[in-house]
């Protein structure tokens, strides 16, 4: 590298691989390329197809924000208009030429000279001065590894692998899984199935999914008065941000109303005396994502519905053996089980510098500086990283804060040349303090989940406002990074 801007491999065309893209192209930075294993952008919008798929942050802020659109048909935007706003963003901000569809990155290796080579799945290889890793969390889909799991007779998949071809209508169908994907299609389904069977492997609070139509003043006005979108974003992201306060234990008596309400909603949408108490959580409310949903509950409480609440112990030829002995025959079975989000960037191989395994090293618990940089692995960038996940507010704005960063690095670096590593004492002083707030937080407090390894320790979730990951993330300080390879 020379004088000029470095080259970069962005992995991924999701959310996150977009605004790094739109971010390097904005800021004169076009010497990117993106790699995208699937044959469009949209990352998880592109792959959750399941019927009743929608986001759970509403429309006005789950998009850039400097791309705001008022024509969404209700508050939170459906899978497929968000995956038509990505295509949109990518074509619009020019991203689209440089995406190279249908091409995966199985490895990534960094060279003694400064450079990643990057492999792809086809064998080919190529190399970069920097990597851009926006891989995501959710986006690798996991089915246990059951006994008996190849066996079954019928039609199974993930609901992030959903087939259309398969007709539910009349079907035995058994749901694994009562997280943020089956609370949206075991309604969008009941009505078509004989019976459904939902296997909860424990309950969650929902709470009111107030989805009101895009057809009132405030959304015809949006249309039609300049700044009126601005608007509509800026109050809403500013109603979440207020959430903050709710991830701190010292809420726990606003926390017990919350309590209160919520399992109000549970007697007010269930009739069943049982049925309430196998769907009703016992930990605190906040230390996973409370869900949305105003039919969820009604569905459950269907006659032709049974919630269990015994794991699944194996798979037969007919349908599932439960924990407890119970056998359910069915003709479908949907995986509900989410997805490996602790392997980040999984199931790429990272070497770093002196053939450091990034996988290896992160065995117990993921971590980065700001999410973003992992010491040991030069000019290597992350989007959605270890610690930077979302619960209070839109993950986009977190998103564009570390695009922002990456974006200043790599402008260090078509200054100095070389390569930038972050050093050791500053990363683990960043996650030592990180993991401290963590301890005051429902975080720690025992819940079910997949924010923390099975040791306890929290490697998903931001501690704090998304003004103060903003606030750390506003300049790129060359400081707290070793570099290598300098210009002369």
């Amino acid at each position: 590298m020379t004088g000029s801007m470095p080259s970069v491999a962005v992995i991924g065309a999701g959310f996150g691989g977009l605004a790094a893209a739109i971010e390097l192209d904005r800021n004169g930075i076009h010497t990117y390329e993106v790699f995208e294993r699937g044959d469009s952008v949209g990352g998880v919008w592109r792959a959750n197809s399941y019927p009743g798929a929608a986001c759970d942050v509403p429309s006005p802020t789950y998009c850039f924000s400097y791309a705001l659109e008022p024509e969404w048909s209700a508050r939170y935007g459906s899978q497929p208009e968000i995956h038509a706003y990505l295509r949109r963003c990518a074509d619009r901000f020019g991203i689209t030429p440089k995406i190279r569809f249908g091409t995966e990155v199985v490895a990534a290796t960094f060279r003694d000279e400064g450079r990643w080579v990057v492999e792809f799945a086809d064998g080919r290889t190529k190399e970069f001065d920097a990597l851009i890793c926006a891989t995501g969390q959710l986006s690798r889909p996991r089915i246990p590894n059951l006994d008996g799991l190849a066996d079954f007779a019928g039609a199974q998949f993930h609901s992030a692998e959903w087939d259309h071809s398969v007709e539910l209508a009349g079907k035995r169908v058994a749901v694994v899984g009562s997280g943020a994907s089956a609370i949206q299609l075991v309604p969008a389904i009941v009505d078509r199935v004989a019976l459904m069977h939902v296997v909860q492997r424990s309950p969650n609070w929902v709470a009111n999914k107030y989805n009101h139509r895009g057809t009132g003043l405030a959304h015809r006005l949006a249309h039609r008065l300049p700044g009126m979108a601005r608007l509509e974003h800026n109050v809403e992201w500013l109603w979440y941000e207020m959430r903050v306060p709710m991830i701190f234990n010292a809420a726990d008596p606003l926390r017990a109303l919350y309590h209160a309400l919520l399992r109000a909603k549970i007697r007010r949408e269930i009739k069943d005396p049982a049925l309430r108490a196998a769907v009703t959580p016992d930990y605190k409310i906040g230390c996973n994502r409370v869900l949305l949903s105003t039919d969820w509950y009604p569905a459950l409480d269907r006659p032709h519905v049974r919630v269990h609440t015994e794991g699944v112990r194996r798979v037969t030829p007919t349908g599932l053996v439960l924990a407890d002995g119970t056998a359910i025959d069915v003709d479908v079975i949907v995986w509900c089980t989410g997805f490996t989000p602790n392997e980040y960037l999984a199931p790429i191989d990272i070497t770093g510098r002196d053939g450091r395994k990034l996988h290896t090293e992160w065995k117990r618990g993921p971590q980065a500086y700001l999410g973003i940089s992992a010491s040991g692995y030069p000019n290597l960038f992350m989007m959605y990283g270890p610690n930077t996940g979302s619960l209070t507010n839109t993950i986009t704005f977190l998103l564009e804060k570390q695009a922002r960063y990456t974006r200043l690095a790599l402008q260090h670096l078509a200054r100095t040349g070389g390569w930038l590593d972050v050093r050791p004492d500053v990363q683990d002083r960043f996650n030592a303090k990180l993991q401290r707030r963590l301890r005051n937080t429902v975080f720690t407090s025992g819940c079910p989940g997949w924010y923390h390894t099975e040791e306890g320790k929290v490697f998903a979730v931001w501690p704090g406002s998304h003004v103060a990951y903003a606030a750390a993330t506003r300049t790129f300080d060359p400081a707290c990074y070793e570099h290598g390879g300098l210009r002369k």
